[in-house]
C-alpha cells in the first residue's frame, strides 16, 4: 500500500478552509501510521465538509482495505478516482484491493495504470509483476518486474518475484542470484526480508546447499517468529533432512517446532537426530552400536551409556514422546533401556520414583511406534507379571507404582490389559498425558466407530481382506499434521499444476471433494487445508481407521467433515459428482485398480479433478526385494512377525536390496506402517506408461506427477527444457529409469475428464 502525500498547500482563495486542510493532513498521517480508528475519523470530518474530496475518500478506502474490507476499499478508491482519475496512487490502491480479493486480473490493469500515469513508479511495476505471476502469466510478470528494477535496482518485490519466476523454470541458481541480491538490500525489519531469506534457502536447498538451506530458512524465521508460514516452510525443508545447521540457535528453534499444532512432528524426527549426533560423544556411541556383536558385555554397556547419555538431552525428550524415532542406532539402545527399567521394577522398586519422568516418556514412543520394539518371550512374560501384581494390589499416587505402570504402557497398550477399568478414572495427573494417548482416545474414537454411516458391507473379496488388515492396522498412526492457510479452489489446482491455463480450473467457492480411501485421516487434512470452503466426504473400509479419522477432525474442529464406510465399487450408488476425487494410496490394494479408476472418473463432473497416488514399479524395487525375502524366510504377517523382521535386519544387517526399506524416510518405524509397506495383503505396482494406458481406458487426461523435491524437478526441467516436458508421460518414465528415487515409491498424479477435441 502506498503512503498517502497528498500535497500541503496555502489555502487557495477557492480551496478548502483551514480547519478541514489540518483534518485532512491528520486523517493522512494517521494512515500512515496505521491508526485506522483515528484516519477514519479524521477524514469523515473532511467529507462531512466536502464530500468528494479525493484524498479523504482515498484514506477511507486505505482504512478499509487495511482491516479487512477490501471489497469496501474498492468502493472507496473508485470514488476517489472520478475526482482524480490521472492520481497514479489511487489507481495503484485499486490495484491493491482487488489483489487482496486475490482478483489478479483486475489488479494487474490498474498496476499498469499506475505505472502509465507515473512511468517511474516501480512499485507499481512491481506489483503489476506479482499479479501477474500469480495468473500464471510469466512472461508479463518477467516484463514487469525488468521494468520496475530498470527504475529501482534493489526493488525487493521485484528481485523476489524474479527469483521466483526462475525457481518455477527450474533455475535455482539464478533464482538465487536475485534473492541473494534482495537479501544484502533488505535492511532489518523490512517486511519482505523474511520472504528473502526464505527463498533464498529454498533455492539454496535445490542447489544441493542443505545446512546453508535450513539456516537461511531457520533465519526467516527469527525474521518474522510471527509469520505462521514461515515455521511450516521451514519444518517441510526438514522432513527426511539428515543435515541440520550445527548451531545453538537452530536447536532451540527446531524444539519450537516440536511444540506447533500445524507441524506434524515426525517431519522433524530426523533433523532433531542430525543435531543431537552433532554432539561427539552421542555421535561415537551411535556409531558403535550399529553392526556390533550382540549380547556382549561391551554391546550392552555401550547401549546402556547411549540411553543414558541421550535421555539427558532436552531435544532427545522432545522427539521420544513427539514422533517415531527412525533410526536404528538409537532403537536398540531404547531396547534395552526399557529392559533396564522392567529390571529395575522387579529388583530395586525404592528407586523407581525418580525414573516415572523417562518411563513415561518411553511409554509414550512405544504407542506412537505401535510397540514395534522387539521383546523376548521371557520379558513379556515378566511383565505380565507386573500387571499381576499391580492388578491384585491397590493403584497410589506415590511414584513406584506410577512408573511400573508406565513401564507396562512401555511393552503393551494399557487398553488390552486388565489395569484399563480402574486407570480409565483414576486421577494420575503425573500420567495424564499417557492415559489420555492410551484409554481415553481409543475409547473416544471406540464411540464414533459405533456412530459411523455404512454404505454397504464389502462384497468383493479382496476388499474384505484389505479391510480386515485395516481394522487391525490402522494407518497411519499420527499426532498432529502440517497445514497452512486453505487457498481458493482455482489458486490451490494451479499451485499443484501451473502450466494448466486458469480458465480451464472452475472458481469455486465450495469445492465438493470426495477422499476415496482416507485411512485415519491424514489425506483428509490435508485436503481441508489446502482447499478453502471445501464441503468433503472421506470413505474408508475400515471401521477402526474412520474412528481414528473421526477424532481427529473433531480435535482441529472439523465438525461439518462427513465420515461413511465405504468401498469404491459400491460408490456409485450414491448418485453423486464431485469437483475433486482425492486418493491416494488406495486404487493399487484393489482386486482390479482399472475397475477402481473407472469408477472414480465416473464421479468426476466433467471439469473435475482427481488426484491419486499409485505404487511405481521402479520406485519400490526394495520392497519388493524385502517381500520376497519374507517369503522365502517364512516371517508371519503379525506383529510377532513384523517385530521379528525387523530385529533381524537390525542385528544381522539388511542385504544391500533392502537397505532402503530400513531408512528413515521409509514406513519402517512403527507396526502398522511396516504392515502397509512389507506385509500388505495386495498390491499392485505400475510404471508409468502403464498407468497413462489406464487412464486412457478411464477417459482421463493425465495433467501431471509431483515429484519427491523441488530439486528433482528443477534437475527435471533442466534435462528436458521443451514446453508440456511435465505432461510428457514417455519423458518421465525415461527419467525414473535415469534416477529411480525420483518419485519415491509413490507415483503423486493429477487428471481429469478427457476433453472433447476442438
Amino acid at each position: 500500500m502506498r503512503r498517502l502525500s497528498p500535497p500541503v498547500r496555502a489555502r487557495a482563495p477557492d480551496g478548502p478552509p483551514p480547519q478541514v486542510l489540518a483534518d485532512l493532513q491528520q486523517a493522512v498521517a494517521h494512515a500512515n501510521a496505521g491508526r485506522w480508528t483515528e484516519a477514519e475519523l479524521y477524514a469523515r470530518k473532511v467529507l462531512a465538509a466536502q464530500p468528494l474530496d479525493p484524498s479523504a475518500l482515498n484514506v477511507l478506502g486505505t482504512v478499509a482495505m487495511n482491516t479487512g474490507r477490501s471489497a469496501e476499499a474498492i468502493a472507496w478508491f473508485q470514488q476517489a478516482a472520478g475526482g482524480q482519475p490521472k492520481n497514479p496512487f489511487i489507481q495503484f490502491n485499486l490495484g491493491e484491493a482487488h489483489r487482496r480479493l486475490q482478483a489478479y486480473e483486475a489488479a494487474a490493469k490498474f498496476f499498469l495504470q499506475a505505472a502509465a500515469l507515473k512511468p517511474d513508479f516501480a512499485e507499481a511495476h512491481a506489483s503489476g509483476g506479482d499479479a501477474y505471476r500469480l495468473m500464471g502469466q510469466g512472461t508479463q510478470a518477467e516484463r514487469c518486474y525488468r521494468a520496475a528494477l530498470e527504475r529501482a535496482p534493489a526493488m525487493l518485490a521485484a528481485l523476489n518475484g524474479l527469483g521466483l519466476l526462475r525457481l518455477q523454470k527450474g533455475d535455482a541458481a539464478a533464482a538465487a542470484e536475485r534473492f541473494e541480491a534482495g537479501c544484502k538490500a533488505a535492511p532489518a525489519g523490512h517486511p519482505l526480508r523474511a520472504i528473502l531469506l526464505a527463498n533464498l534457502g529454498l533455492a539454496r536447498l535445490q542447489l544441493g546447499q542443505g545446512p546453508d538451506g535450513l539456516a537461511l530458512l531457520a533465519q526467516a524465521v527469527e525474521a518474522a517468529p510471527g509469520d505462521a508460514e514461515a515455521w511450516r516452510r521451514l519444518a517441510g525443508a526438514l522432513r527426511h533432512t539428515r543435515v541440520a545447521p550445527a548451531t545453538a540457535r537452530f536447536r532451540n528453534i527446531l524444539l519450537q517446532l516440536f511444540d506447533r499444532p500445524d507441524v506434524n512432528p515426525r517431519n522433524l524426527a530426523t533433523a532433531a537426530i542430525a543435531v543431537l549426533r552433532q554432539e561427539p560423544q552421542i555421535d561415537r556411541l551411535l556409531e558403535s552400536i550399529v553392526g556390533a556383536p550382540r549380547e556382549t558385555a561391551q554391546t550392552l554397556e555401550r547401549e546402556a551409556a547411549t540411553a543414558t547419555r541421550l535421555v539427558q538431552d532436552p531435544l532427545f525428550r522432545t522427539l521420544l514422546t513427539g514422533a517415531p524415532i527412525p533410526d536404528v542406532a538409537i532403537e536398540l539402545p531404547l531396547v534395552q533401556l526399557r529392559s533396564d527399567l522392567l529390571d529395575l521394577a522387579e529388583a530395586d522398586p525404592g528407586v523407581l520414583e525418580e525414573e516415572l519422568g523417562l518411563a513415561a516418556a518411553l511409554a509414550r514412543q512405544a504407542f506412537l511406534n505401535e510397540y514395534v520394539l522387539f521383546a523376548a518371550s521371557d520379558e513379556q512374560a515378566r511383565v505380565a507379571n507386573l500387571i499381576t501384581a499391580l492388578d491384585r494390589d491397590d493403584i497410589g499416587e506415590q511414584g513406584g507404582d506410577l512408573t511400573k505402570i508406565a513401564i507396562v504402557a512401555a511393552y503393551r497398550p494399557l487398553a488390552t490389559t486388565p489395569l484399563a477399568a480402574r486407570l480409565q478414572s483414576a486421577a494420575l495427573p503425573a500420567l495424564a498425558d499417557l492415559l489420555r494417548e492410551q484409554l481415553s482416545e481409543p475409547a473416544e474414537e471406540a464411540a464414533l466407530r459405533a456412530k459411523l454411516q455404512i454404505l454397504k458391507p464389502p462384497t468383493d473379496a479382496i476388499s474384505r481382506t484389505v479391510q480386515q488388515q485395516y481394522e487391525q492396522n490402522p494407518y497411519p498412526r499420527w499426532t498432529r499434521c502440517s497445514f497452512g492457510e486453505p487457498l481458493p479452489f482455482r489458486r490451490a489446482i494451479q499451485s499443484a499444476l501451473p502450466d494448466l491455463p486458469a480458465g480451464e480450473i472452475p472458481d469455486l467457492a465450495r469445492p465438493r471433494v470426495l477422499v476415496a480411501g482416507c485411512g485415519t485421516g491424514l489425506e483428509t487434512m490435508r485436503v481441508a487445508t489446502t482447499y478453502r470452503g471445501a464441503s468433503i466426504l472421506a470413505i474408508d473400509l475400515s471401521a477402526a481407521s474412520l474412528g481414528y479419522a473421526m477424532r481427529k477432525a473433531r480435535a482441529y474442529g472439523l465438525t461439518e467433515m462427513e465420515h461413511l464406510q465405504a468401498d469404491i465399487l459400491d460408490l456409485p450408488s450414491l448418485g453423486e459428482r464431485f469437483d475433486l476425487i482425492d486418493s491416494f494410496g488406495v486404487l493399487h490394494h484393489m482386486a482390479e485398480p482399472a475397475t477402481g479408476l473407472q469408477v472414480l472418473g465416473t464421479l468426476l463432473r466433467p471439469d473435475g479433478f482427481l488426484f491419486v497416488g499409485l505404487y511405481s514399479e521402479i520406485g519400490r524395487r526394495a520392497v519388493t526385494a524385502a517381500r520376497a525375502h519374507i517369503a522365502a524366510s517364512g516371517y508371519r504377517d503379525d506383529a510377532d512377525g513384523i517385530r521379528a523382521l525387523r530385529r533381524d535386519l537390525m542385528l544381522d544387517g539388511a542385504p544391500p536390496a533392502l537397505e532402503r526399506v530400513m531408512s528413515p524416510a521409509s514406513d519402517f518405524w512403527t507396526l502398522s506402517d511396516c504392515r502397509d509397506l512389507l506385509f500388505h495383503v495386495h498390491e499392485h505396482r505400475f510404471t508409468l506408461p502403464q498407468i497413462g494406458e489406464l487412464l486412457s481406458a478411464a477417459g482421463l487426461e493425465f495433467l501431471g506427477v509431483r515429484f519427491g523435491h523441488a530439486a528433482d524437478e528443477a534437475r527435471y526441467l533442466t534435462e528436458n527444457p521443451r514446453r508440456g516436458a511435465l505432461r510428457d508421460l514417455e519423458a518421465l518414465h525415461r527419467h525414473e529409469l535415469q534416477h529411480p528415487e525420483v518419485f519415491g515409491d509413490t507415483y503423486r498424479l493429477w487428471a481429469r475428464p478427457r476433453r472433447p477435441r476442438r
